[in-house]
Formats: C-alpha cells, sequence, structure tokens
C-alpha cells in the first residue's frame, strides 16, 4: 500500500476514534446524571455537532476505502470504544455485532452507489451509507441506556418516577381544576386526587416494573429513530463538505473512464 495511503488511512481512523470517544463519553454522562427522580441534564449543543461529524466521516469511509477489513476496522473502533465505556458484557457484545452488521450494509450501500453511477454524485453516496451508520449508533445507545442506573432504579424502585407525579398532576387539573373553586381547598383536592391515582398506577404496573429496563431501552430507540432522518441529512449536508475539500486538496480524486452499461429492452 502506498505510504500516502497510509497516512490517509491512519489520519481518518485517529479522527474517527476521537469523535468516537466524544460521542460516548456524553452519552455515558447522560445516562449517569438521570434519576427516576429527575431527568434532567446539560445539553451540550456540540454533542450534535460531534455525531453529525462521526456519522459523516464513517459514511465517507466506509465508501471510499471500499474492502471489508476497513469496515471491520472501523467498526472495531467504534465497538472497542463503546465497550470501555459501559463494559465489556455479553448484551453489549451483542449490541457491538449489530452495530458491525450495519456497518458493513452502510459500505455495501455506499460502494454499490459508487459502482452503479456513472457520475459520481457525493449526496447519494453518504445519505444512503449514513442511514446504516446512524442506526448502529442508535442501536449501541439503546443497549447502553438498557443497562443505566436510571433503569435498574426504575425497576428497583417498583414505582413510577416522580416526574410523572408532576405530569399527572397537570392533567387533572386541566380536567377537574375549572370545576373547583379558586383557593386552599382546590389546591387540596388535586394533590388528594393525583395521590390516588399515582398509587393505583402503581399498583397496578407493579408486576411490570422488572421489566423496564428493556422498554426504557426499546421506547429510546423508537425515539431516536423517529429523529434519524434529521441526523442523515444533517450527516449528508457536513459529507458533502468534507468531500468537497477532500477533492481541492486533491485527497481524493475523480476520473472519466468508459464504461458499458447494461438496458433493458422490451420486445
Amino acid at each position: 500500500m502506498p505510504i500516502y495511503k497510509t497516512h490517509k488511512l491512519i489520519g481518518t481512523y485517529v479522527l474517527i476514534a476521537l469523535l468516537a470517544w466524544q460521542f460516548f463519553r456524553y452519552v455515558d454522562y447522560v445516562l449517569n446524571v438521570i434519576t427516576p427522580e429527575s431527568f434532567a441534564f446539560d445539553f451540550e449543543a456540540i454533542a450534535v455537532v460531534n455525531f453529525v461529524v462521526l456519522v459523516s466521516m464513517i459514511s465517507l469511509a466506509l465508501s471510499l476505502f471500499r474492502k471489508k477489513r476497513w469496515e471491520l476496522v472501523t467498526s472495531g473502533i467504534v465497538g472497542i470504544i463503546f465497550l470501555l465505556f459501559f463494559g465489556w458484557t455479553y448484551i453489549n457484545l451483542i449490541g457491538v455485532l449489530i452495530a458491525m452488521s450495519l456497518f458493513e450494509y452502510a459500505r455495501f450501500a455506499g460502494v454499490e452507489e459508487i459502482d452503479q453511477r456513472t457520475k459520481i454524485n457525493s449526496r447519494m453516496i453518504i445519505r444512503r451509507g449514513a442511514t446504516g451508520v446512524v442506526l448502529a449508533f442508535f442501536v449501541l445507545v439503546s443497549f447502553a441506556a438498557y443497562q443505566s442506573p436510571v433503569a435498574r432504579g426504575i425497576a428497583e424502585a417498583e414505582q413510577l418516577p416522580s416526574a410523572t407525579q408532576q405530569l399527572m398532576r397537570s392533567v387533572v387539573d386541566s380536567v377537574i381544576g375549572s370545576q373547583i373553586p379558586a383557593g386552599p381547598e382546590k389546591e387540596g383536592v388535586i394533590n388528594q386526587v393525583t395521590s390516588e391515582t399515582i398509587k393505583q398506577f402503581n399498583n397496578i404496573l407493579k408486576p411490570y416494573f422488572q421489566y423496564a429496563p428493556p422498554l426504557l431501552a426499546f421506547g429510546l430507540f423508537l425515539i431516536l429513530w423517529g429523529l434519524s432522518w434529521i441526523f442523515v441529512w444533517l450527516s449528508v449536508l457536513v459529507g458533502m463538505g468534507i468531500f468537497w475539500i477532500l477533492k481541492k486538496t486533491e485527497m481524493v480524486r475523480i476520473e472519466e473512464k468508459d464504461v458499458k452499461a447494461e438496458v433493458l429492452v422490451i420486445e
């Protein structure tokens, strides 16, 4: 392998490792700071930027380096960093294997986009790869949430988080608040109804609190997957910028070649 290509590979994977480390560091922080009593945490906009750049870099690397062995290197770097933060458990190893298969899907989709087109389109290359990459990270985050302190706390407490009480109080206030004259009596009635309602819910759900970790993880995954299109398109925009820089600095180049194309004819 030419030495200049080796430098490109090393530089790319060092950057991916740094971005992945920062991403999982922030995920670890969020999962450890939130509690069953409060889901509050410090939002860092830079974490979103970090994730978008990470997805863009991996999508481009998988497509441009093409070979399966480089996909294994990429998924290996991401997987090891994930395991360093969240533990070398069987459940985490399963998550890493799922992520590896999704990285392979992203590589295949990106390479196929390059091979099947007569004109290179960086937007389509990155978009096809980014979907699998984003999904892989969301799977890993969900596996981390499954083992998080907040999930174990809900299961062990066998009662709804205290944050639920505030939500329930708002619902009770909107339903019966207008029917009760303002004053101390109103607050007392609302508090009593809220307390009794929460108690009833806890009694009904008590046998199912043991399933809180998988339900929390699955719910988080659905929420993240619902937002995935935002991250995919942001990654496409950033990736197109990175690809443009790579072309301008001649780190990659596009050559024209004569190719034969199949045409379907119906007679």
